[in-house]
């Protein structure tokens, strides 16, 4: 029992130890923390297997099932802070183990028994917890199932307890809800009703080989993503536009098997736990996915923190993505000569959080604004290592021409900066742009207006769209070589699966746009800087590769491929280049 109540203890103040983390820094500073965490947590949780009958027994201390249940919340809490930490999807499946071995064995069934609101509370925040997981992993079937209980479980609180926090869980459940409609809504059903699926990592079978020109390879190394949409949906501190982006920065997990027998399924925890510890260190000098800081409505100043310590930890052969999903601040140049080209700089760029109450009370507005907008200036001294930034605003435009002082590769793919009227916005379905990038299928099937598809079709659109991506990628390895036209930084960059992918999918995105009847104007496509070769974007082999995806999808009424218009198209429209 003193040794069970030791191990208890100390994993408690670990695990509270990991709040005191600094949210940045390299692996080495938090690492062995997390390390020493998960041993004792190994530990404690194997001698609770172990000596469970006397444990059990009210004699000698009488542990509850709840008890078990709150050691195994905290494990499969710790693996997903470590999910965070390392962007390693393979933490998020353990975490999500942990969390359905809790449910499938009602460990927190007897919390509506002893009518106690502390345990109440721990059972609703696991829900909420597990749901996140749910999430980021796709299991939509487990997610309804799990909301349904929640409802029940937050009218029983509300009554039982009439709590003062009853109102917030009301809140959680209502964004819970719109945030899951919001992405079910753009995914189309089959004939039967049920929720086609689609893949929303990233999942290469081989990577192409590249002409080499003596540079070492580049590889994706940090990302920040920055979601500050004044209106967009949300759950826990998670855009849509963030959550789209999270999962294409990330390969596909490798499957877990699941056991139902309980000895099997908490032999097989105790395993993992075991050779995770075993591997984390040989991990961490090799990471599969790039690390990510996820920032929703950061101010200036986080934003600015964030970039430096990502940029301190990149070297010139690791690149740092940008991405900024967030309302955009324009402002009027006014002054003239020097002071004019001063802050021709500073002329708007996209919104950072404010606190009201620490502004200037004699601040205008527009002060105001501009006072809280990262600028394009702001980022020049961040390029002297490959930095490639993605922008998703109704200013995007604005990053079209941050001065490329230095010779390390610097790309900015930008959003259109308005879409035709009958094109909801971006509050309710999240940037059309982003979910190109996220998920092609998804994006033509919400701007084509398709609801259903039968299901052995769905999967030839997919094959088609796979099909397209191969062949743009082919002609990006074309056009890199010595004789070719692409600029020096793609030939860099196309050397990470996930920035070719996410330009692969960029020259995808204005190509579909370009043959749909609603993107007339040059404002409704997308633009890049440095410019990429029209020759490469408008590939006829493309046009008719989408021509028969187009066909396939049965929206030939919304798409025209008309030589004489895309040709009009294409020459005021701003895909091409980045003028």
């Amino acid at each position: 029992i003193k040794e069970f109540q030791y191990l208890l203890e100390r994993s408690q103040q670990l695990f509270a130890g990991l709040r005191d983390l600094p949210p940045t820094g390299s692996q080495k500073q938090w690492q062995p923390y997390f390390k020493r965490t998960f041993e004792v947590y190994t530990k404690l949780w194997k001698f609770q297997q172990q000596h469970r009958a006397v444990l059990e027994n009210k004699e000698y201390y009488g542990l509850k099932r709840v008890e078990i249940g709150e050691i195994a919340s905290k494990i499969a809490q710790l693996y997903y802070h470590y999910y965070l930490r390392t962007s390693e999807t393979n933490y998020l499946q353990e975490s999500c183990i942990f969390y359905q071995a809790i449910h499938e064995r009602n460990y927190f069934k007897e919390t509506s028994d002893t009518k106690s609101s502390a345990l109440m509370i721990k059972k609703l925040r696991y829900y909420a917890r597990f749901i996140v997981v749910c999430l980021l992993l796709n299991h939509y079937e487990t997610i309804k199932q799990l909301m349904e209980e929640l409802n029940l479980l937050v009218d029983e609180y509300t009554k039982v307890f009439k709590p003062s926090d009853a109102a917030e869980w009301n809140v959680v459940i209502t964004e819970i809800s719109n945030f899951l409609e919001a992405d079910k809504k753009l995914l189309p059903t089959d004939l039967d009703g049920h929720m086609l699926s689609v893949s929303s990592r990233l999942s290469i079978d081989k990577t192409p080989k590249l002409n080499k020109d003596g540079t070492p390879k580049l590889k994706l190394q940090e990302a920040i993503l920055v979601g500050n949409h004044q209106n967009q949906m949300k759950f826990s501190e998670l855009t849509l536009d963030m959550f789209r982006m999270l999962q294409l920065l990330e390969r596909e997990p490798t499957s877990t098997d699941k056991s139902n027998s309980d000895n099997n399924d908490e032999k097989k925890e105790n395993n993992e736990d075991q050779s995770n510890e075993k591997s984390d260190e040989k991990n961490s000098m090799r990471r599969i996915n790039p690390h990510k800081y996820l920032l929703h409505r950061p101010s200036f100043g986080q934003l600015m923190l964030y970039i430096t310590t990502a940029f301190k930890e990149i070297s010139e052969n690791s690149a740092l993505l940008l991405f900024l999903s967030a309302d955009g601040v324009k402002h009027i140049i006014k002054g003239e000569g020097q002071e004019g080209e001063l802050q021709q700089g500073y002329s708007g760029g996209i919104a950072t959080s404010t606190n009201p109450r620490k502004t200037e009370k004699n601040e205008t507005s527009e002060q105001t604004a501009l006072t809280h907008c990262l600028h394009p200036i702001d980022l020049v001294p961040f390029t002297r290592k490959p930095m490639f930034i993605i922008v998703d605003s109704n200013n995007s435009t604005a990053f079209k021409n941050i001065p490329r002082i230095f010779n390390a590769p610097l790309v900015s793919l930008m959003s259109p900066i308005e879409y035709p009227g009958n094109i909801n916005d971006s509050a309710h379905s999240g940037g059309l742009f982003t979910l190109f990038l996220h998920s092609p299928i998804k994006a033509i099937s919400f701007i084509s207006d398709i609801t259903e598809m039968a299901y052995d079709k769905w999967n030839e659109c997919k094959n088609k769209i796979k099909e397209i991506e191969n062949y743009i990628s082919e002609l990006y390895n074309a056009q890199a070589t010595p004789t070719g036209n692409l600029d020096k930084s793609y030939k860099r960059f196309i050397q990470d699966d996930f920035l070719r992918q996410i330009l692969v999918r960029y020259v995808l995105c204005c190509n579909i746009l370009q043959f749909n009847e609603q993107f007339k104007e040059p404002s409704h496509y997308p633009s890049c800087n440095p410019p990429i070769p029209q020759s490469l974007i408008f590939d006829p082999q493309i046009k008719e590769k989408v021509k028969e995806l187009i066909t396939l999808m049965e929206v030939t009424d919304k798409y025209s491929f008309d030589d004489t218009q895309a040709s009009a198209n294409g020459s005021n429209s701003v895909p091409q280049t980045a003028s």
